[in-house]
């Protein structure tokens, strides 16, 4: 393929995506690291010195050394780390984007607007063959490092995804006959700003906001703190660590009972934004940190898999 192709491929791969923000946040990624990093570190220090050998292999440098700044040691790959997590969102519209690896919807129907025609229960995105393909590249010892550091990140990335429910689920309507893209295509009014944003944003900006590492190490500490690992009946056992279609199927049915749960109205425009009730920003809230803290365990368990031998 000439690179012209390449470029054109890349740029139209951008717009074929449903929404450009379909991830938790880069701060909610960055969290579910930093619980990863905190979960390795007391236990797994052959995974921690696995990982600073690999992530300065890394072929886009950029955005890993202004994460890095002056840290050295221990700190330094922190940082590193957690860059990884999101830096698959921070190398949209490159080459090295899959922008259907974001997300495995599957349809959602709720009894008091069933669509015209019933949807068809295929799953659209590539969430969970990615994920497979970047595990088995992450272990594989005859891979370039290079390649292992890319497909690091996108483990970490999409274990952080695919604990997003509305990554995992559309609703279909009279409103929105071909789905609504996740929620991306309805709006509500940010409950701390008052702007508009859309259903799927408010989800995504669940976990945490502020990005830089400190703020990041703190607020994954608040909520390993607030839900300890042994208190997560859902993490099961270690064999479970790769079980990336239970995964989405809890984001699933967490999006049928609460994201898009009876009587949830929302605009079909930002002009038409929506005030979402304060019951439900309460019970998504705590909803999705118990997603980032069970992503962050659970990736823990995977770079254990992967890294630990």
């Amino acid at each position: 393929m000439s690179k012209h192709a390449l470029c054109v491929w890349a740029i139209a791969a951008v717009f074929m995506a449903p929404d450009s923000a379909l991830a938790w946040t880069r701060p909610g990624h960055s969290v579910t690291a930093a619980i990863a990093w905190d979960d390795l570190a007391g236990t797994d220090r052959g995974v921690i010195e696995a990982l600073t050998a690999l992530l300065p292999a890394h072929p886009d440098r950029g955005p890993f050394e202004v994460a890095a700044g002056r840290a050295t040691g221990d700190d330094r790959t922190r940082r590193l780390a957690l860059e990884c997590a999101r830096w698959p969102d921070d190398a949209r519209g490159t080459l090295w984007d899959h922008p259907t690896w974001h997300y495995a919807f599957r349809p959602l129907v709720r009894a008091e607007d069933a669509p015209p025609a019933k949807p068809k229960d295929d799953p659209i995105g590539d969430a969970q063959e990615a994920f497979a393909l970047n595990v088995r590249v992450l272990a594989n010892g005859l891979a370039s490092d290079a390649e292992r550091a890319v497909a690091l990140c996108w483990v970490m990335h999409l274990v952080g995804d695919i604990h997003q429910p509305l990554h995992t689920a559309q609703l279909f309507s009279a409103a929105f006959p071909n789905g609504d893209r996740g929620g991306t295509l309805q709006f509500v009014k940010d409950p701390q700003t008052g702007e508009a944003i859309s259903l799927h944003w408010f989800w995504d900006d669940a976990v945490n906001r502020a990005g830089e590492p400190e703020a990041v190490v703190a607020r994954a500490r608040e909520l390993e703190t607030g839900l300890p690992r042994a208190n997560l009946e859902e993490l099961g056992a270690p064999a479970h660590a790769r079980d990336f279609a239970a995964w989405a199927a809890e984001s699933h049915a967490l999006a049928t009972s609460l994201g898009y749960r009876a009587g949830l109205a929302a605009g079909a425009s930002k002009e038409t934004a929506a005030v979402l009730p304060a019951d439900y920003v309460s019970a998504a809230t705590q909803a999705a940190e118990r997603r980032a803290v069970l992503a962050g365990h659970r990736l823990a368990d995977v770079l254990r898999e992967a890294l630990g031998r």
